[in-house]
């Protein structure tokens, strides 16, 4: 079985667990569910649809096409993400398992400084804008985001979660292009009426690349948050009991991003970190750009 590790360092603590469970021991659902989150981001910014998981109307796999016709058409419905992580009737093509950097699964990632590796175990063949895929989701993660959970809540209540730096990314054995991936993405669902009814229907609080803002070097007291987030009147930005905050800060790995669900909106958030002063902010679409 093939086998692609990607090795990184925590600048600060990581969660993995979930709400009611400790996070002294990581748990591999966690960093997987962390990582599928924001391989969706990228589809969607990239014009491809990534189905929600955790609505009704998420990816299945087609036996009855699968019986007449193979694989293919057992996949015809299914999305990007959902064909690379798995599905209903569909296995996932890669296998996660979490070690230290000497390899043992039983280790902690409650204090920052630790090194430590996510071992991919490849399942079913991977096509190579798949393996681009998962290489620019660690980027993002990287240089832009976080890991794990437990993301929004910051001090005094609890220390800063889920940053990380990337030491060893996935390989990319292949030249590609972005904008071949952006041709596969299209391609899959111009040949799918299903997922071009999902994806006209998809709700607009979905995220997408292109509607986030990053800032480096910096990052958000309670007061400037506070200030961004009241530019939303519609409670967007402010999440509710249940559903996250659509802007995050972190002290410990200076950073700050965020996004809108409209482009409209994005441009009230600018305006208003141009307005605190913030300058040198990055959006989405330019990520996307130089990826």
């Amino acid at each position: 079985m093939d086998e692609h590790i990607v090795t990184l360092r925590s600048i600060t603590p990581v969660w993995t667990a979930g709400l009611d469970r400790d996070g002294d021991v990581p748990r591999e659902v966690g960093l997987m569910g962390s990582i599928r989150w924001w391989y969706e981001v990228l589809v969607r910014g990239l014009g491809g649809f990534a189905c929600d998981p955790t609505d009704n109307d998420r990816c299945a796999f087609d036996d009855a096409g699968y019986k007449v016709s193979g694989v293919d058409d057992g996949l015809r419905t299914v999305c990007p993400t959902c064909r690379l992580f798995g599905c209903g009737g569909w296995a996932s093509k890669v296998r996660l398992l979490a070690t230290d950097a000497k390899g043992n699964s039983t280790f902690s990632l409650e204090k920052a400084g630790t090194e430590f590796q996510l071992h991919f175990w490849i399942n079913k063949p991977l096509l190579v804008v798949e393996t681009w895929l998962l290489h620019q989701t660690f980027h993002l993660i990287d240089q832009y985001g976080a890991l794990g959970g437990r993301t929004t809540l910051k001090p005094p209540k609890q220390p800063d979660y889920g940053q990380v730096r990337v030491l060893k990314n996935i390989p990319l054995s292949k030249k590609i292009e972005r904008s071949d991936v952006t041709a596969w993405l299209v391609k899959m669902t111009q040949n799918s009426s299903s997922m071009q009814s999902r994806q006209a229907h998809q709700s607009s609080e979905i995220p997408q690349l292109g509607l986030f803002f990053f800032k480096n070097n910096q990052w958000l007291d309670r007061r400037q948050m506070n200030d961004i987030v009241k530019t939303d009147r519609s409670g967007f930005m402010a999440g509710k009991r249940g559903i996250s905050k659509k802007i995050f800060s972190s002290n410990g790995g200076n950073r700050f991003w965020g996004y809108a669900k409209d482009q409209r909106m994005l441009d009230s958030m600018l305006r208003t970190l141009d307005g605190l002063r913030i300058s040198g902010v990055k959006t989405g679409q330019e990520v996307l750009h130089g990826l």
